[in-house]
């Protein structure tokens, strides 16, 4: 699906129908990152229209020239936001860089805003690795290694090793069969981007009320998870997980509780708000 703004098309895929549930993928990653791991919480759970976006450089959306910075792509979402859910209350989820740029549109939108989740967040995009846990590996699988290295070469096979807690094969399998969209990404473009964020997201303009979920690893050296407790007077309704043999790439390592965490806070944003969109 497209989203046609005067100078760009953004494009989405949306599934189910009911309560939106718009979400962004972290970087450099398209929509179908995060769809492969939420999809799954919502086989037989009607009542949600998921949307996942292909940002700028990403996916499907071309990397516009006139776009120089993040936040020329902070005000490209919120116009597309506007247009795919004009006028109507909806639910925020992000995946790493993409969970800070969730942030940003609440501290926009958050009177339309239904309830925020947070997946391996990055949380200040200026903190050093020494702010984050060292990496370790508490599953090792030598073999796989090795036929990552033969498949993908080593730069690539090491940069993903670098990143998995369980070096398991099923994860890896699942990874590369998302390789196609990854590799669609304009990396010169995204590397103008890269440091490029003027704005900041929090604390959010006031204490967010509505159910939230962060999810972090406890071994996760790409984001860490320190940082994102000291956000949690902000959010008073938030759960915040912080898991155990989980890197940053979490929701492929532990998808039983993954999936259990997401189940609970959707209930909890069902219940906060039951069967209506209406302002408060």
């Amino acid at each position: 699906m497209e989203c046609r703004l005067p100078d760009i098309t953004v494009h989405y895929e949306a599934f189910g129908e009911g309560r939106p549930l718009i979400v962004l993928p972290g970087w450099p990653d398209d929509g179908r990152v995060p769809a492969d791991y939420l999809e799954p919480v919502f086989e037989g759970r009607a009542g949600w229209r998921r949307i996942y976006l292909d940002l700028p450089g990403r996916g499907l959306t071309r990397g516009e020239p006139w776009i120089t910075s993040n936040d020329d792509v902070l005000r490209i979402l919120l116009d597309v936001i506007d247009r795919i859910v004009p006028a109507e209350r909806f639910v925020l989820a992000g995946h790493s860089a993409g969970a800070y740029l969730a942030r940003a549109v609440l501290a926009r939108r958050s009177i339309m805003v239904d309830g925020l989740l947070q997946v391996v967040p990055v949380v200040d995009p200026n903190e050093t690795d020494e702010m984050h846990p060292e990496r370790v590996i508490i599953q090792s699988d030598p073999t796989l290694v090795d036929r990552m290295e033969a498949e993908l070469g080593h730069e690539r096979a090491a940069a993903f090793a670098r990143t998995m807690v369980v070096q398991d094969a099923d994860i890896y399998d699942r990874f590369k069969a998302l390789l196609p969209g990854i590799d669609r990404r304009d990396q010169a473009f995204l590397d103008c981007l890269d440091e490029n964020v003027s704005f900041s997201v929090d604390p959010p303009p006031a204490p967010f009320v509505r159910p939230a979920l962060f999810v972090l690893g406890r071994q996760d050296p790409v984001v860490g998870y320190r940082t994102a407790l000291d956000l949690m007077d902000h959010y008073p309704r938030a759960t915040i997980a912080v898991l155990d043999r989980a890197g940053h790439v979490l929701p492929w390592e532990q998808p039983a509780v993954f999936k259990a965490l997401v189940m609970d806070w959707l209930d909890r944003v069902e219940e906060w708000s039951p069967g209506t969109h209406a302002p408060v």
